[in-house]
């Protein structure tokens, strides 16, 4: 209770609301004078004090979120003091960058005025006007590859053949098939896998077996001739090309051949599902367009014929933060402040800028 009791009058002792211009975070004299990006934590360290100076939320929380006080683990971007998920490009205040790209900003004033100064790219170099438009490329869509299951046509499917349906035969009803033939179980007629020794045994029976009655001389044994000393002198190779059967056509295609004429057994071509991707952006464009534009396919008018920013740019920048790290939402003095910065610095075109080719 007595901790609780002090946060609250810390944070009523703070005020409500940051000053609405400051761009500097060394500004203040009680932040992190060289923030640094933890990997392990995918985090930078001042990120605690830069949420509870920006974020919009009550001062209790705030106070609690600066003195790691709240249980609540924010959004990815949130720790990176990039509340709008700016990709790495060498941006003014860039520190370092996640496994996936998003930028570590050294404060969330630096990354705020970079979200706006890459709106005015998408819209005023890259003609990219509506909120679909400027969200196709924000975050581009990550279509997932699917294999298609192939269904052969009702035409092509063979007919079930009567056996398939028919019960297994038992061992009686093997015996009392005709024409019936005891075979020892120690010879097989065809042969083991039809190698040499066993075709001959098939052929000649048992050496015990017909020795009282005049048989027919046995045909000779295909067997393979012994390799010869010369070159060429051995007749293995003629023997073995006459035993082995012609090898099948390939089926011929002619060029204006249809689909219907491709063998049955190709395997099926993978498609691209982009069905939660587009309606991921399709939301997204929702939000952005809330309060601005009637439709995500309306023109924003972001910036003016000039190029200067117009007070819908505010509007959309708080709108795509609400998205980005929702539920949180940056205050009003944080996105204001990105806003006149842009302002100098196209009323000052020699001042340094970062580029990106997003």
């Amino acid at each position: 209770m007595l901790i609780e009791t002090l946060v609250t009058l810390i944070a009523a002792a703070a005020p409500a609301k940051p000053p609405p211009l400051v761009i500097a975070p060394a500004a203040l004299f009680w932040r992190t004078p060289t923030p640094a990006y933890a990997p392990e934590k995918r985090a930078v360290d001042n990120w605690r004090v830069e949420s509870a100076l920006w974020l919009d939320m009550s001062p209790l929380a705030a106070a609690k979120r600066a003195l790691d006080a709240d249980d609540n683990e924010p959004a990815r971007c949130v720790k990176l003091n990039n509340y709008w998920c700016v990709k790495s490009a060498g941006w003014n205040g860039e520190i370092a960058a996640d496994a996936d790209g998003h930028v570590a900003f050294a404060s969330a004033e630096e990354g705020a005025a970079v979200a706006a100064l890459l709106l005015r790219r998408y819209y005023v170099d890259y003609k990219r006007h509506s909120a679909r438009a400027i969200i196709e490329r924000w975050a581009p869509a990550q279509c997932a590859t699917v294999a298609a299951r192939a269904t052969p046509p009702a035409t092509a499917r063979p007919a079930p053949s009567p056996a398939a349906n028919a019960a297994p035969a038992s061992r009686a009803g093997m015996m009392r098939m005709l024409p019936q033939r005891i075979v020892p179980m120690g010879i097989a007629p065809r042969g083991l896998q039809n190698t040499l020794r066993a075709r001959w045994l098939a052929a000649h029976g048992r050496g015990d077996v017909g020795w009282g009655r005049r048989r027919a001389a046995p045909a000779a044994p295909d067997l393979i001739p012994a390799p010869s000393i010369m070159a060429g002198v051995s007749e293995a190779r003629a023997q073995r090309a006459k035993a082995l059967p012609a090898p099948s056509p390939a089926p011929r295609l002619e060029a204006t051949a249809s689909l219907a004429a491709l063998p049955a057994a190709l395997p099926p071509l993978p498609t691209i599902d982009c069905s939660g991707e587009l309606a991921r952006i399709g939301n997204y464009a929702a939000h952005v367009s809330e309060g601005i534009a009637a439709t995500p396919n309306d023109d924003l008018a972001l910036f003016d014929a000039m190029g200067r920013p117009t007070d819908n740019l505010a509007r959309a920048l708080a709108n795509m933060a609400a998205v980005e790290i929702g539920p949180a939402r940056p205050r009003a003095g944080l996105v204001n402040a990105a806003v006149a910065q842009l302002r100098r610095l196209l009323e000052n075109p020699a001042a340094p800028e970062a580029t990106s080719q997003r």
